[in-house]
């Protein structure tokens, strides 16, 4: 039997904005995808929502779980696709169209983009997300290209997981994601990719809409906590070094400076700041 090229989870625990969800992924014109719901034992209100789009499933599982990465890697365990997408309750695919840009041309050409689609020459395909604010406001949020996914970028950002495309096989190679970590084992998982010389590849196309009002946009200190303790594994040595500007805020150096007066010339010591982080705590 052949493998779908797509596989889309979708984790859920008494989501409230559960329905935009299952729309925008039953939505879509392109449909060669299986989809995958688990549930951590959500309430009757929110199964009931599920019982609607049970026919479109592939696999549901409503049962208690540990977090969010527990269900997860019971998605990734279960899924067939050569891909994978996350595209978890409350967040939805860009408009209902998203998948036939990516995937049609795909198929038809055996690419993505500029991204070899049957040799996979690419392990990670990124795109564009637009981010709904909770005040009806919204903005898209572009990532760097490839080669400049470093130290710099990670340490203040993410590339937004509802806007990726994951190989399977990776999971297979490096494992699933580390559950230690309650809301950035996405972001571990990344870095591990990435520091391993899997391949990303961007696509010039808007594939997410992400709404802030998940678990990580609130608890922003556990937030800090964890991309420390990541960032500190996978960059030691430029961590380190962020985090002593960080203390320190600046670091003043003295700047000579030529000026004329006149006939006269003089140097001028001028005080400026060598760096500053600009998310100091």
């Amino acid at each position: 039997m052949q493998k779908p090229i797509l596989s889309i989870i979708t984790v859920c625990y008494n989501e409230k904005n559960l329905k935009r969800t299952c729309e925008s992924i039953v939505g879509q014109t392109f449909q060669d995808f299986e989809w995958l719901v688990i549930d951590g034992g959500s309430d009757q209100e929110t199964l009931s929502i599920l019982e609607k789009y049970k026919s479109r499933m592939n696999v549901f599982i409503s049962e208690k779980d540990t977090g969010v990465y527990n269900a997860m890697n019971k998605g990734i365990e279960r899924a067939s696709g050569v891909w994978l997408n996350f595209m978890n309750a409350g967040d939805t695919f860009f408009n209902n169209t998203t998948l036939e840009k990516i995937f049609t041309e795909a198929v038809k050409n055996d690419s993505v983009g500029d991204c070899s689609f049957n040799d996979f020459s690419a392990d990670i395909l990124y795109g564009i997300s637009k981010v709904c604010n909770g005040n009806h406001t919204s903005f898209l949020q572009k990532f760097p290209k490839e080669n400049r996914l470093n130290h710099t970028f990670w340490q203040s950002n993410c590339i937004n997981h509802q806007a990726c495309f994951f190989k399977k096989e990776l999971f297979e190679k490096f494992g699933p994601y580390n559950e230690k970590y309650k809301i950035r084992a996405d972001f571990e998982k990344m870095l591990c990719f990435l520091k391993n010389g899997c391949k990303f590849g961007r696509l010039e196309s808007i594939v997410s809409n992400f709404y802030t009002d998940g678990i990580s946009s609130k608890n922003t200190k556990l937030l800090q906590a964890e991309t420390d303790e990541i960032m500190a594994e996978y960059y030691p040595l430029e961590y380190k070094t962020i985090r002593t500007i960080k203390f320190l805020g600046k670091i003043p150096v003295a700047r000579i400076k030529e000026r004329r007066d006149g006939k006269n010339r003089r140097l001028v010591f001028l005080k400026m700041t060598l760096f500053e982080w600009k998310n100091k705590r």
